[in-house]
């Protein structure tokens, strides 16, 4: 019995590292690259993703031989999503934000050691908004984006240090900080003038400014972006739109139940 619940077990797990790796592949992703990627044999790849199929969490492709997350994963998302109230109460304001600031606007939240987007909002004009590689679900590095150097404020130095490893910052960008002081610096500027600004530090040719939510603790619960191309994003587009982001962030944290004081 012992043996077979760790078998059990150790399915569940492989089965989740399938999904999470067919998360990251948009266009599908086939049986040996999946093998390959996670560290498992063909035929346990096979036998776990026919077992997917049968749950509809994971779709074979008709035309290749490509699997993709399948449909039913979208009940688990969504019944997550309906349980934040956050997302329910933003969602208004996030589309205004956008339909002003005619950007892409995202929500975002703590996920461990990085940021997850919960909730995004598109210009309805597209005059410049901007296709962005990004989607609800998607984790994000926090020390080189604006919505997770927001979510870092309420932690101290030490704090910071022990979740961000120096040596796991990554340089996506000439302009992305590296060292753990440099961040800390960052941190202090922001929170001091209410806003963070990713400055073309995570994606090439996309600047982000963000400000943070309030739960009724004053407790930064989330963070609110707006991102653009650099020539959209200047400096005076920033100090047009920082006052808006802020209003409506804190609209929201009202609606949480915080009280500035």
């Amino acid at each position: 019995m012992a043996k077979e619940a760790e078998s059990n077990v150790q399915s569940v797990e492989r089965a989740i590292l399938i999904l999470e790796k067919l998360s990251e592949e948009k266009k599908g992703c086939g049986v040996t690259k999946i093998s390959k990627d996670i560290g498992l044999s063909k035929s346990t790849v096979h036998r776990l993703l026919l077992t997917l199929m049968n749950k509809g969490y994971v779709e074979k492709e008709i035309d290749s031989d490509n699997y993709r997350l399948g449909k039913r994963i979208l009940y688990l998302a969504n019944s997550i999503l309906d349980s934040l109230d956050i997302g329910n109460i933003s969602r208004p304001y996030l589309k205004k934000l956008a339909e002003l600031t005619d950007q892409v606007v995202h929500l975002a939240v703590l996920d461990g050691d990085k940021a997850i987007y919960i909730d995004k909002v598109e210009s309805h004009s597209n005059k410049r908004s901007v296709r962005m590689n990004s989607q609800i679900g998607k984790r994000i590095p926090l020390y080189c984006t604006a919505v997770g150097k927001v979510l870092l404020w309420d932690f101290d130095e030490n704090f910071i240090k022990a979740l961000i490893k120096e040596k796991d910052m990554i340089k996506y960008t000439q302009n992305t900080i590296t060292n753990i002081d440099g961040l800390i610096n960052e941190l202090k500027k922001s929170k001091e003038r209410g806003y963070a600004v990713d400055e073309v530090e995570f994606e090439e040719g996309i600047r982000c400014i963000a400000a943070p939510i309030y739960n009724r603790e004053g407790k930064v619960e989330a963070a609110v972006s707006i991102s653009g191309l650099t020539i959209h994003m200047t400096d005076d587009k920033i100090k047009e739109i920082k006052g808006i982001l802020i209003q409506i962030t804190e609209e929201i944290s009202y609606q949480l139940g915080y009280i500035k004081k």
